[in-house]
């Protein structure tokens, strides 16, 4: 059985309402893992969303944005 930790990781911040931040932490925790480990197993589209939360908390530079 194949655990997508993708899936798991957007369950844990939908049913346990966390960040992504936290939830990528949380998994890493549970399964005694490393988190460089886990994050190279993430997809683009949860790295998209870590990103925008790291920039919302200023933790990273805000990259230009066209306005919508």
């Amino acid at each position: 059985m194949s655990i997508d930790i993708n899936l798991t990781i957007e369950d844990m911040v939908k049913e346990k309402k966390l960040s992504y931040m936290d939830a990528i932490l949380e998994y890493a925790q549970n399964i005694d893992g490393e988190i460089e480990e886990v994050a190279k197993l993430l997809n683009k589209s949860i790295k998209d969303k870590l990103e925008l939360e790291a920039q919302k908390l200023h933790m990273m530079k805000q990259t230009s944005k066209l306005p919508l």
